[in-house]
């Protein structure tokens, strides 16, 4: 069975966001569904706070399409 594509963005935020960070929230737009293939992902912070940390992620096509883009704010742990 495949991983969705929500979920595979998750893994790619979690990365960017770092250890001990826990998701508070996730937005997920999805592009046209054409096109097969391994998605390339890319995740990476907008911007970091003391107590939050705000990430973007995409994944594209092997021509480059976007196939799913995510933004999401994960919590430090502690606070």
């Amino acid at each position: 069975m495949d991983t969705s594509l929500a979920a595979q963005l998750e893994t790619v935020l979690r990365k960017a966001a770092g250890d001990g960070t826990a998701l508070a929230s996730m937005t997920v737009d999805y592009a046209s569904e054409t096109g097969d293939g391994v998605l390339e992902p890319k995740g990476w912070v907008e911007r970091a706070t003391r107590s939050l940390v705000f990430a973007q992620g995409e994944l594209r096509r092997p021509d480059g399409a976007l196939a799913a883009s995510a933004s999401a704010v994960f919590r430090r742990a502690g606070d």
